[in-house]
C-alpha cells in the first residue's frame, strides 16, 4: 500500500461517526457492509485507531434502546461503542441486517467478563502475534497462491461500491484509457491478468490493491503526483502486490486470526480480546517484508517496460519530508510496516530501470482531468 495525507482544511471524509467507548474520541470512519458484518475503516489515516473491534459481525450488531429514534448502533463485544451513519439508506441497510440481541450485552463467557482483564488481553495479543507471524503468515501465503486469481473479487467490488457511495468514481474516458494502458503493460510484465482499476474522487493521497485483482487510486494521489513516472511507480508497486497475492494473503491471515481466537476464547470474547490487534492488522494490510518485496518487484516491472524509476524516488523523497526527521524518524522506520520513505527513495534512486515516463504529458493531463 502507498499512503500519505495532505493537510486539507475541510478535514477527512467518511460516511459515519464512531465513539469507541474507551477513549471518548469521535472517530470519522468509512463504514462498509460486508457479508460477515460491518467493516469500519478510518477516514483519516493520520488519526489514532479506535479502541474497539473494526469488524462488527451482523449477529452482534444491534440498535440500543437508549438510542431512541436515532439510527445509532452498538455491538455486543463492545457495548459502549456507538456507530452513527450519516446517510439514512446506509443506516437502513445496517438495521435490516443487524441480528444482535441487546439482552445479551454484558454476558459472561466461561466465567470471563465481556471485557477481559488487561493481563489476559496482553497475553492473548502476544499469543496471537506469535501465531500470526510464525504460523499463519507463511501458510496464508501458500494458500493465497493455490486459489484462483479472481478469488475475493466480489467482496472487493462490494467494498469499492461502498467507498464510491461517498467518494464518486472518476470515469474520464481519456484518462481511463491512459491508466488502463499503463496497467496492462505492467501486468503483462508481471505475468498476471490486467487488474481492474478504480479511481475515486477522494482527497486522501492513497493507492491500494484488494483481493481478486483490484487496484484503487485516489484523486488525492493523482493531484499529488507531479509527472507520469510518479504515477507509474505507484501503479507498479500496487500491481506488484497483485503479482504476489499480498491482498489475498492478508485476508486469509486476518480470518485465520479471528478463527483461532474464537476457538480459544469463544465467539463472544474473540472480538473484545483482539480489538487492538485486529485493528492494527486491518489498517496495516501488508508486512514490512511484503512492502519491501513489492518495491523490488515494481522496479523489475518498470525495467521490463522501460519506465524511469526517478518518479518513485521523487515521490518518496517528498513523503520523507512530511515525516518526522532525525533520530525519531529512524526509530519509527524500525517499527512501521512500511520501509522508511528515505530508504525507499534511495532504492528507486539507485535503480536503472529505463527512461520512459509511463504516462506522457498528454496522458498525465488526461488523468488529472478524470475527476473534474
Amino acid at each position: 500500500m502507498t499512503s500519505t495525507s495532505p493537510d486539507h482544511s475541510a478535514g477527512p471524509q467518511g460516511n459515519a461517526h464512531l465513539l469507541d467507548g474507551v477513549t471518548g474520541a469521535d472517530h470519522r470512519v468509512a463504514v462498509l457492509p460486508e457479508r460477515q458484518g460491518v467493516r469500519i475503516l478510518l477516514a483519516d489515516p493520520r488519526a489514532a485507531a479506535p479502541q474497539c473491534p473494526l469488524l462488527w459481525p451482523w449477529d452482534k450488531v444491534y440498535r440500543p434502546s437508549s438510542a431512541g429514534e436515532d439510527m445509532t448502533f452498538a455491538m455486543l463485544d463492545a457495548q459502549d461503542a456507538r456507530l452513527t451513519p450519516d446517510a439514512d439508506d446506509l443506516a437502513r441497510t445496517i438495521l435490516a441486517r443487524a441480528g444482535g440481541d441487546e439482552r445479551r450485552a454484558g454476558r459472561q463467557v466461561f466465567g470471563l467478563a465481556r471485557r477481559p482483564s488487561a493481563a489476559l488481553a496482553i497475553g492473548a495479543t502476544v499469543a496471537v502475534l506469535a501465531l500470526a507471524l510464525v504460523a499463519l503468515a507463511p501458510l496464508s501465503g501458500v494458500a493465497a497462491h493455490l486459489l484462483p486469481a479472481d478469488t475475493g473479487a466480489a467482496s472487493s467490488d462490494l467494498a469499492i461500491d461502498q467507498l464510491a457511495s461517498t467518494h464518486r468514481r472518476c470515469d474520464g474516458a481519456e484518462g481511463r484509457t491512459a491508466l488502463d494502458a499503463l496497467s496492462r503493460r505492467l501486468a503483462d510484465a508481471g505475468g498476471i491478468p490486467t487488474p481492474e482499476l478504480t479511481v475515486l474522487d477522494w482527497d486522501v493521497v492513497n493507492a491500494f490493491a484488494l483481493p481478486g485483482g483490484r487496484v484503487v487510486l485516489t484523486s488525492g494521489l493523482i493531484e499529488e503526483s507531479r509527472d507520469g513516472p510518479e504515477i507509474a511507480a505507484v501503479m507498479a508497486h500496487e500491481i506488484s502486490h497483485v503479482v504476489h497475492r499480498d491482498p489475498m494473503t492478508g485476508w486469509i491471515r486476518r480470518e485465520g486470526v479471528s478463527l483461532v481466537l474464537a476457538l480459544l476464547f469463544g465467539q463472544e470474547a474473540a472480538g473484545s480480546i483482539a480489538s487492538t490487534l485486529t485493528g492494527a492488522l486491518l489498517n496495516a494490510r501488508y508486512t514490512r517484508g511484503q512492502e519491501d518485496r513489492a518495491d523490488h518487484t515494481a522496479l523489475d516491472l518498470m525495467r521490463a517496460t522501460d519506465i524511469s524509476a526517478r518518479g518513485g524516488q521523487a515521490f518518496f523523497e517528498r513523503l520523507h519530508e512530511q515525516e518526522i526527521g532525525g533520530t525519531v524518524g529512524s526509530l519509527l522506520s524500525l517499527i512501521e510496516t512500511h520501509p522508511g520513505s528515505a530508504d525507499r527513495a534511495a532504492l528507486f534512486g539507485s535503480a536503472d530501470t529505463g527512461s520512459g515516463p509511463g504516462l506522457d504529458a498528454d496522458q498525465l493531463a488526461a488523468v488529472k482531468r478524470m475527476c473534474g
